[in-house]
C-alpha cells in the first residue's frame, strides 16, 4: 500500500470547493482511498485542509505515484491554494486494533530525524513510538512509516511519518497527550534538553476527521 498525504495551505473560504473538486477526481486517480478534510484549529503548519490517499500498487515507486496524485491536484489549487506539501510513504509497521473505524479522526505528525544520529538510536526511537498504542488504549490504529519523497517542503525534508486514528478528538487531545509514557518517554527524543534528542523541533502537526480507517485497508 502507497500512502499520499498533502496538506493544503489556501483561504477558509476555499475548503468547501477544493473537497468538492478533490473528490471528483478520485476515479481518475484509481485510488483505494481518496479524502479531503478541514484540518482541527489545534494543527500546526499544516494548512487548512488535509488531503489523504491510497494506492494499492505497491510495485510502483511511491514518488511515481505521488506525481500522479500531485498533476491531479495541481489544476484544482492553483487559483486556491497558496502552498502545497504532499508526502509519498510505503505504509510501515502498523498496528491495527479497530480495523472497523468509522468517523474517528486521523492524526499525523511530519518530523525530521537527524542524519547523523546513530542508527542504534534511530531505531529505538522508532521502536518507542511503535508501542505506543499497547500503552495509550485511545490510539485505536496507528502507523510509523519512512518517508520516500517530499514534495514542497520549506525547511528540512521529512524522514517519517507517524499516523494515528482515534475515535474522538479526545483520544488525542487527553488520553494521549497527558500519557506518561508520552510525555515521560516518547517527548524526550523531540526535547532540545533531553541527551537523547535526535528529532528537530521543526514538525507538521495536523489532524482532521476521518471517514474510515486508512491504516486498516490492507491489513
Amino acid at each position: 500500500m502507497i500512502r499520499v498525504t498533502g496538506f493544503v495551505h489556501l483561504e477558509t473560504a476555499a475548503v468547501d470547493e477544493v473537497i468538492a473538486a478533490v473528490e471528483e477526481v478520485r476515479d481518475q486517480l484509481d485510488a483505494v482511498a481518496l479524502e479531503a478534510h478541514p484540518t482541527k484549529p489545534a494543527a500546526h503548519g499544516a494548512g487548512q485542509l488535509m488531503v489523504l490517499a491510497a494506492f494499492a500498487d505497491a510495485s510502483a515507486p511511491a514518488g511515481d505515484v505521488a506525481l500522479r496524485c500531485i498533476d491531479e491536484l495541481r489544476p484544482l489549487l492553483r487559483h486556491r491554494a497558496s502552498h502545497l506539501e504532499v508526502v509519498a510513504y510505503s505504509a510501515g509497521p502498523r498496528i491495527v486494533r479497530a480495523p472497523d473505524l468509522a468517523h474517528g479522526v486521523q492524526r499525523t505528525l511530519l518530523l525530521h530525524v537527524d542524519g547523523h544520529a546513530d542508527a542504534g538510536e534511530v531505531a529505538r526511537f522508532e521502536r518507542s513510538l511503535a508501542a505506543m498504542p499497547r500503552y495509550i488504549d485511545a490510539i485505536r490504529n496507528s502507523a510509523l512509516s519512512r518517508v520516500d519523497a517530499v514534495w514542497g517542503c520549506t525547511g528540512k525534508p521529512w524522514t517519517h511519518v507517524w499516523e494515528q486514528e482515534f475515535a474522538s478528538l479526545g483520544g488525542l487531545t487527553d488520553d494521549y497527550m497527558n500519557h506518561p509514557y508520552h510525555w515521560s518517554w516518547v517527548d524526550t527524543w523531540f526535547d532540545p534538553q533531553a541527551p537523547n534528542q535526535l528529532v528537530d523541533t521543526t514538525l507538521v502537526h495536523a489532524m482532521c476527521d476521518l471517514e474510515r480507517s486508512l491504516l486498516a485497508l490492507d491489513a
